[in-house]
């Protein structure tokens, strides 16, 4: 039941998905470091207008600095902080265990950047989950056969929960009294899928919207993955609100979109 509590604080976390993104989205000519460039601070900018206020660094790793012409400019971090506490160590596709996801960016970014390069599989690098690299088992079909109904219990254990703490909306209130009269928890599971479907709202799920829940999940459910592959019967790279419906085992009756009225309510 550990991967349950571990879901139940990612459902309370889950608003951070909005700003957390692995995309690799790059700036051709942003990445060559100036000679005696500075490091941005507010602190002694006065009443100066910053640049870097309105500089966006998209490459994961950068940061803004300010060159000696008071331009703004991304280049790579220059160091991350030291944090000797374990939980903050990330693993990435490569299989290679970072002190933090700073670490594993900055590897990234520098890689990308400097023509020669110690670590040519940095190129690469992005996050696969939180926490020291470890071998991860086999998902048996046992394990596969029931893992919805643990996804789906999940569900519900984390609107029931956040509503103990005052954390639900009032709005969802409803969905969770249904949810509460269903031994399958639908409401609760089609609140989930609208609550994953955030960026875009298209009532389709990428594997970009889950990259969150995958990195916190991943070590500690072994099946998350293969599971939510599955789930993707057209292999599209979406999962619909009819596929994952499906894949939790809901009546066709029953999946319903319900996400434009819980969409509208975070607006």
């Amino acid at each position: 039941m550990k991967w349950i509590l571990a879901l139940f604080l990612l459902g309370l976390v889950w608003s951070a998905l909005a700003q957390y993104d692995l995309t690799d989205v790059d700036e051709e000519g942003d990445d060559d470091v100036d000679d005696n460039v500075q490091p941005v601070d507010d602190n002694n900018q006065g009443n100066r207008k910053n640049p870097c206020n309105f500089k966006e660094c998209k490459r994961r790793g950068q940061t803004c600095i300010l060159t000696p012409n008071n331009k703004a400019k991304c280049v790579c971090r220059e160091e991350c902080k030291i944090d000797p506490d374990p939980r903050h160590m990330v693993c990435s596709v490569k299989n290679m265990t970072f002190d933090s996801e700073c670490h594993l960016d900055r590897e990234y970014c520098m890689c990308k950047s400097m023509k020669a390069c110690s670590n040519a599989e940095a190129k690469k690098f992005r996050l696969d989950y939180y926490g020291e690299c470890k071998e991860l088992t086999r998902c048996e079909d046992l394990e596969m056969k029931q893992f919805p109904d643990r996804m789906s219990n999940w569900t519900y254990v984390v609107m029931k929960e956040m509503a103990r703490r005052h954390q639900l909306d009032t709005e969802y209130l409803d969905l969770l009294k249904k949810a509460t009269a269903d031994d399958h928890h639908t409401d609760a599971i089609l609140w989930k899928f609208c609550d994953l479907d955030i960026r875009p709202h298209d009532r389709k799920v990428s594997r970009r919207e889950l990259l969150f829940i995958i990195a916190s999940v991943k070590p500690m459910e072994h099946c998350l993955v293969p599971f939510l592959t599955q789930c993707d019967e057209d292999n599209d790279g979406l999962i619909s609100l009819v596929e994952w419906g499906k894949c939790l085992n809901l009546d066709p009756v029953h999946i319903e979109d319900k996400c434009k009225d819980i969409q509208s309510r975070r607006q």
